[in-house]
């Protein structure tokens, strides 16, 4: 057993300490999909699927479609129509390759969606519910209420984990009580855990009894909602109508005015193609053309020179697994016994820090209310919560070239650069001092990619409040970070045209920056406002706030 099969199994037994009496029922097995939308490795639907076969048993698969959660979540246009896109190849790859149905619903909420499976288990007969776990604190809540639920039903509710390379508290300080707070050493364990052990995938096996049950299951489930589909077709038609919808709520929200959302959704559809197949082909040549060039071109946005993977790790189409493997295979095979390859080691690194963000997330749920991971940092900090500046932000137009560029390119593409990223985090929550909830938020409204723990990771970090955070004194100067990663200023005039004439060298300078759009300045006629703020200044003062 590896020994993430056998981590597994510890943290389903320990989801099962009082299993409910279902010995008298014909087993019936429910796999509910939630952000693990594929077939190959799927930690649960493998368990699922060998245990049916084990007792003959059928297996019927749900997925619920929850709008107001969505929204109430603050989850991007971008994203819900990636997973809409997502749910018809993945129903269509259950049927031909394990001979299971999909069932999706509409439900309004998780309260909803309850009541749904609830409904759906008792028409069904279902016997055992499989799913992965979730761990952010509604999605904890709603399966801790389903499962009292269930276990007056006598139906078990199996959890595993599957969304971490390896699974939150199985990685912890060498006293074995605590969990990490600083990145490298987790990361060293982390990598160490790894090595010593033997990470395999799980792959699922066809059901073999719904040869005989798939067509009275797919019209018993039709009758537990108003709202669902289970042919690839039908819900193709529904997950359109959804995102159709949804676009009109996002658009309703005037902090979202910047954006161009039908202009958000072609240009995401063009650069995330969906479906797990789609993933496996992006790894595979990312791995194949550009991973052995990680770690230096990761910091040139004007570069396709990352992976683009994290849009298929956050809904689930491919497996985090596979990516460590395929990328450990990758430099066992370009660079032998020699496992100190910076640009491989860069992007394994980066899986880990994926892991680290939820690792921390379950260590401090409290970080799903919008608290800090350094309260007593944030609680004295004096904020700033102006609106004017914060829409200047948003809209791409504080005149810092480098983070209106990023600005821009996210509202127009539902993604941005990770160095960007830091470089607009850290300009709104020290340059501006703006409390880093808000950037949070917005970022969340507009990535494809966004998930809690890693986005709030990412702006926790910026704003020095987080675990692990950047020192409140080491603050990114916006114009050295253009300087640096974007020296020509490629990707800064693809994003502002209006500044195609000015040439680099004042592009990185904020003092010839606001010499050059003087009125008597050379590039006077210019559409594009100075430098909203004079960096050596704020910076000042953000130090002096941090130092309270």
């Amino acid at each position: 057993m590896s020994k993430k099969t056998a981590a597994t199994s510890s943290a389903k037994d320990n989801d099962n300490k009082e299993q409910p009496d279902n010995a008298s029922k014909s087993p019936h097995y429910l796999m509910w999909f939630r952000r693990d939308l594929r077939v190959h490795d799927n930690t649960a639907l493998a368990a699922i699927c060998e245990q049916a076969n084990n007792h003959e048993a059928p297996v019927t698969a749900v997925y619920f479609i929850t709008p107001d959660q969505w929204h109430e979540h603050d989850d991007s246009l971008v994203q819900v129509d990636h997973i809409a896109r997502t749910l018809p190849i993945l129903a269509q790859d259950l049927e031909e390759q394990l001979n299971i149905t999909l069932n999706i619903y509409l439900c309004k909420d998780f309260d909803d969606s309850i009541k749904t499976i609830s409904e759906l288990c008792q028409q069904l007969n279902i016997t055992t519910i499989m799913a992965n776990h979730e761990y952010e604190g509604n999605e904890i809540d709603r399966d801790k209420q389903l499962a009292k639920q269930l276990k007056k039903d006598d139906i078990e509710f199996i959890r595993h984990h599957d969304q971490c390379i390896l699974p939150p508290l199985s990685i912890t300080t060498n006293d074995g009580d605590s969990m990490y707070k600083v990145f490298t050493p987790f990361y060293r364990k982390w990598r160490d855990t790894l090595e010593a052990g033997s990470l395999s995938v799980h792959e699922s096996a066809k059901v073999t009894a719904n040869n005989k049950t798939t067509n009275s299951i797919k019209s018993m489930a039709l009758k537990s909602a108003k709202d669902n589909a289970n042919t690839s077709a039908s819900i193709e038609n529904l997950a359109q109508q959804i995102v159709a919808e949804y676009q009109k709520t996002v658009e309703k929200d005037d902090k979202q005015q910047y954006t161009d959302k039908q202009a958000q959704l072609k240009q995401a559809r063009e650069d995330y193609p969906a479906g797990e197949g789609a993933a496996i082909e992006r790894l595979s040549d990312f791995v194949a053309d550009d991973i052995n060039e990680y770690d230096v071109s990761r910091d040139k946005p004007i570069l396709q020179g990352t992976s683009h993977m994290s849009a298929y790790l956050t809904i689930g189409t491919i497996s985090p697994r596979l990516c460590y493997l395929q990328a450990t295979q990758a430099q066992e095979k370009l660079h032998g016994n020699d496992s100190d390859n910076d640009d491989i080691n860069r992007w394994i690194s980066e899986l880990a820090w994926r892991d680290f963000y939820r690792h921390v997330l379950v260590d401090r749920p409290k970080l799903v209310q919008h608290k800090a991971y350094k309260e007593q940092t944030d609680q004295q900090i004096n904020w700033s919560y102006d609106e004017d500046d914060f829409a200047a932000w948003c809209a791409g137009k504080t005149g810092v070239p480098l983070v209106d560029a990023a600005m821009r390119c996210l509202n127009a593409t539902g993604f941005m650069h990770n160095r960007l990223r830091m470089v607009t985090a850290m300009f709104l929550t020290k340059d501006l001092l703006i409390d880093w909830r808000w950037g949070e938020r917005y970022f969340m409204q507009q990535l494809i990619d966004g998930d809690f723990a890693s986005n709030n990771g990412g702006w926790q970090w910026s704003a020095s409040t987080g675990t692990d955070s950047a020192p409140y004194f080491r603050i990114m100067n916006p114009f050295s970070q253009g300087k640096s990663h974007d020296s020509q200023g490629e990707f800064i005039k693809a994003w502002l045209p209006e500044l195609k004439d000015v040439p680099a060298s004042t592009l990185h300078s904020e003092d010839k920056m606001r010499k050059a759009l003087k009125k008597v300045g050379k590039f006077a006629e210019v559409d594009y406002p100075a430098p909203m703020v004079e960096h050596k200044e704020v910076r000042k003062l953000a130090i002096a706030e941090f130092k309270k």
